[in-house]
Parts: C-alpha cells; sequence; structure tokens
C-alpha cells in the first residue's frame, strides 16, 4: 500500500483544522498490521504553520472500511486535542 492510497485527509478538531500528510506505510512483519507515518500541518498565518508528527500501528483491514477510516480519524482527532508534539498511537491492539 502507498502513502497516497491511505484515505486520511484533514481533521477538524477542537484546536482547528489540521492537514493530515502520510509519509510512510510499512506493512508488520507476519500480521496485518501497517506502521504509518503522518505529518500534521496547521496554518498560523498566511506566513507560518504547526507540524506535528503522528506514528500509527492500524490493522490494514480497517483503512479499507469507511467506519474504519473514521475511527482512526477520530482517534488522531482526540489525540491532537489532548496532547502536545509528536507521539505515537497503537490502533491495532484495541477495537476502533
Amino acid at each position: 500500500m502507498k502513502p497516497e492510497d491511505i484515505g486520511l485527509h484533514d481533521v477538524e478538531t477542537f484546536k482547528g483544522n489540521w492537514g493530515t500528510f502520510v509519509q510512510s506505510v510499512v506493512k508488520a512483519q507476519g500480521n496485518d498490521n501497517l506502521f504509518l507515518a503522518i505529518i500534521l500541518e496547521q496554518n498560523v498565518d498566511y506566513e507560518r504553520f504547526r507540524m506535528r508528527k503522528l506514528e500509527i500501528l492500524v490493522f490494514a483491514p480497517e483503512l479499507a472500511r469507511p467506519a474504519g477510516l473514521n475511527g482512526i480519524l477520530g482517534q488522531i482527532r482526540n489525540w491532537i486535542e489532548t496532547t502536545e508534539g509528536d507521539g505515537f498511537l497503537d490502533l491495532a491492539s484495541r477495537s476502533v
């Protein structure tokens, strides 16, 4: 799977709108999990933007289902709203 095949786009949060850009996708060895490296960007003004990095471990079939994608976006939204800086989410070990 290529980064452009991942259907994660903008995320609306109470901290504003964040653009979601999948940088890389790596298949985990021995299972159906994918490791995604994501850049989140938010415009501050016409010349500046905020950038955060998020790495996610996700069960690959969730990316193929609209409900799965919505659940992943919801987890990203929650992460943005409750944390600062860069981070990691393990969504493969729980249902989304």
